[in-house]
């Protein structure tokens, strides 16, 4: 004889800790995720911005601040 147990399923989803900014010094943000640094934003004067991920992944060059950090955010959510 067969058992099935039906249960129903409960809307768990895991969720990710957000990405914090933090301004290290000038031209620089660190993100981290939890208490886990996972990159920066480093401002290349007049030039646009670059975004690193904490494992040394370089994500581009961009050309505001914005970009940079979205893009940042984008790779972290798929790590």
């Amino acid at each position: 004889m067969t058992m099935t147990l039906d249960r129903p399923r409960s809307a768990v989803t895991e969720a990710t800790p957000t990405v914090r900014w933090h301004p290290h010094q000038a031209g620089i943000w660190l993100a981290y995720q939890g208490d886990r640094f996972v990159g920066m934003v480093e401002e290349l004067w007049r030039r646009g911005f670059t975004a690193t991920t904490g494992l040394g992944r370089r994500l581009g060059h961009f050309s505001t601040l914005h970009e940079a950090k979205a893009a940042l955010e984008d790779a972290v959510a798929v790590e």
